[in-house]
């Protein structure tokens, strides 16, 4: 009888410790131990790997893909930029600038205006890294300020103590000499439009603008040599050339200051046709140097002693001549040549041509309307400057003056200095 009741209390008690362990089981069951592996990373095959200048917009979340073409047209135009042949704004299009900066520049060397292939070659070796990376220096400060009120409100301007850049894009790009649209394109929208100080980003490889070594009021006097180039500018053809000469020019030659009057011709009847030679580098390392020769026009064109025929072109720029009605053509002489100027804002001198007694100052900086530069010549009021605009020039026209970007009136004192001819044409 004992044994069969121990017998029962046995069969009551098993279930209830298995109840009783039911739940460790359980936990067991759910939680057993799992090894993860790392997933491997997805190696594009090499013919689907993005291109070098490919970058992403963290706004749209598009691939900046820059066209091949338009890569190679900016590695023209900065090798013709270095070499002071500039083509405007950097911005990789083929427009008229970077057409007459390629023609000039083949004029140096001896070849024809069509022999683009051996530019292209020369911008190929000389600019192997279309882009360098750039970071924004802490004096941006100092040149930027995001309340500046641009326009043509010459009240509100005359009361500022400077004209300075709108935006950190502003400044970059025009140290650059370049576009916001051009970095915002190889860099993408978001990292243009909220580049602050030591933000890094893509540039066109060029020496920079580098405003911040520039002086309020630093004047450039003469040179024996750069006082014996002259300049001519082209209001047809909107660019300014550079040129040496061939032979000294005596310093007893006329200097008449024409204004709108014929230039002063040089009787030249040689029993035959002069030729002129001139000997200079060439682009290429250890290639020979260019021979020119070139015959001196009949003489019935009138040379002077000035005559482009009788030189060689050493720099060359695009410019927005002023208004047809203000052009002073003829002869004149580069009187100064001064680094942050002032601008005297006379309305009636701009409309009419008059000047008038009464005027505003509009204090100097990058957003002046006469740039950062001024060469005045011997023409009172008329002079080469820089402008706030340099993605309009060409396609403008300024009140009298000759407008040039910033970046290359800068280039102007290590050029041609004070004393210098300049002749508009």
């Amino acid at each position: 009888m004992p044994n069969i009741r121990l017998l029962i209390l046995t069969l009551f008690f098993i279930p209830l410790t298995l109840l009783a362990l039911e739940p460790a089981k359980l936990v067991q069951v759910e939680a057993p131990s799992i090894t993860l592996e790392a997933p491997k990373p997805v190696i594009p095959p090499a013919d689907t790997a993005p291109p070098r200048a490919q970058m992403v917009d963290e706004v749209s979340g598009d691939d900046l893909k820059i066209p091949h073409e338009r890569e190679e047209i900016a590695r023209l135009q900065i090798y013709l930029d270095q070499q002071d042949f500039g083509p405007g704004v950097l911005d990789g299009k083929m427009g008229t600038f970077t057409k007459m900066a390629i023609e000039a520049y083949n004029k140096k060397f001896g070849r024809k205006d069509s022999e683009w292939d051996k530019v292209k070659e020369d911008s190929k070796q000389q600019v192997p890294n279309l882009y360098a990376t750039a970071i924004v220096p802490e004096v941006v400060t100092k040149f930027v300020d995001t309340s500046f009120r641009w326009g043509s409100n010459r009240g509100y301007q005359s009361t500022r103590k400077d004209m300075p850049y709108r935006s950190v894009a502003e400044f970059m790009a025009e140290r650059y000499h370049t576009t916001e649209d051009f970095l915002k394109l190889i860099n993408g929208k978001k990292l243009i439009d909220n580049a602050g100080i030591r933000t890094a980003m893509r540039v066109p490889n060029v020496e920079p603008f580098r405003i911040e070594i520039m002086a309020h009021g630093r004047t450039y006097k003469s040179d024996p040599i750069l006082s014996s180039r002259w300049a001519v500018i082209d209001t047809k053809q909107f660019q300014i050339r550079v040129y040496e000469p061939l032979e000294p020019i005596s310093p007893t030659a006329p200097a008449t200051e024409l204004g709108n009057s014929e230039l002063p011709s040089t009787p030249e009847t040689p029993a035959e046709k002069p030729i002129r030679i001139s000997i200079v580098n060439s682009p290429d390392p250890g290639s020979p140097r260019a021979m020119i020769v070139e015959d001196d026009p009949e003489p019935e064109q009138n040379l002077t002693i000035h005559d482009e025929h009788r030189a060689t072109i050493v720099a060359a720029y695009p410019i927005t001549p002023g208004k047809p009605q203000f052009i002073r053509y003829g002869t004149w002489t580069m009187k100064n040549s001064i680094e942050f100027p002032t601008w005297r804002f006379d309305d009636s001198l701009l409309k009419t041509g008059q000047r008038s007694t009464t005027s505003l100052t509009i204090p100097a900086g990058p957003n002046n309307p006469v740039g950062v530069h001024w060469m005045g010549l011997s023409r009172p009021g008329i002079g080469i400057h820089g402008t706030n605009r340099p993605d309009k020039i060409g396609r403008g026209r300024s009140a009298g003056c000759i407008r040039m970007a910033n970046w290359d009136a800068t280039k102007l004192p290590k050029i041609i200095r004070p004393g210098a001819t300049v002749i508009i044409k």
